[in-house]
């Protein structure tokens, strides 16, 4: 086998193992922090462990257990931070900042709660994002949010900073920056709710400029590993549902 071949041979091997490989595309996003049980899942394939620098990609369900907490950051430079017993799904994801193809972020929140604070994606074209739940589609007007299922199944929305709109079958509700909202069910439209408490290490929404993500895996000024948020309005969730985003 002469020296060219046997390189190619041996790029195809290491590429075949490689997290990009694994995702069939590039990667949508990495684990910038994790504790607990997190994993990750593409349709008819086992789960797979996340730690820190793992890559996920469009089609990917991601899992964190009872303890489980979960930063990712996204190639957009938007990040998102799991609860424990949360499922979250990539179901579309198309960004390079190197070309002018169409950015698009398409995400499902099947279970318990999250945080985000959205990237490009969206800033030009609203439609370009979209978070579903069971219950309500979650547009953006760029902004920093977090969502929470209660136990009765009902969603809890708040907005941080920015603008969300709440959309289901009932109708629609646009919550500024340190609003919330409930959704009962797919059919009822959403119900503002009273102001949110602000976040433990930080200042009222839009305030203090702590996002509650931290680069080096703690919130600033709290000593709390990023992505320790309580649950959105410190109780039952309020929520959207699938509109016209």
């Amino acid at each position: 086998m002469s020296r060219n071949l046997f390189a190619v041979w041996l790029l195809g091997l290491l590429l075949a193992g490689s997290p990009a490989a694994v995702l069939g595309a590039e990667a949508a996003a990495r684990v910038a922090f994790v504790v607990g049980e997190a994993t990750a899942s593409l349709p008819d394939q086992p789960p797979r462990q996340l730690v820190r620098g793992s890559e996920v990609g469009p089609g990917d369900s991601i899992r964190t257990g009872p303890g489980g907490r979960l930063q990712l950051r996204f190639s957009d430079g938007s990040q998102l931070s799991l609860n424990p017993d949360s499922l979250f799904r990539i179901d579309d994801y198309q960004f390079a900042a190197t070309t002018p193809q169409p950015a698009r972020g398409f995400f499902s929140l099947l279970q318990g709660g999250l945080r985000t604070i959205t990237g490009l994606i969206g800033k030009a074209r609203r439609e370009d994002y979209r978070m579903q739940t069971t219950v309500a589609t979650i547009g953006i007007r760029g902004t920093d949010y977090g969502l929470e299922y209660a136990t009765d199944g009902g969603l809890g929305a708040t907005t941080y900073s920015g603008q969300i709109e709440v959309c289901n079958e009932g109708g629609c509700l646009l919550l500024d920056a340190g609003e919330s909202a409930r959704v009962n069910d797919g059919h009822s439209r959403p119900v503002r709710n009273g102001t949110p408490p602000p976040l433990p290490g930080s200042g009222p929404a839009g305030g203090s400029g702590d996002s509650g993500f931290a680069a080096s895996g703690e919130r600033r000024g709290s000593g709390i590993p990023g992505g320790q948020q309580p649950p959105v309005n410190g109780g039952p969730s309020t929520a959207p549902t699938g509109g016209r985003y």
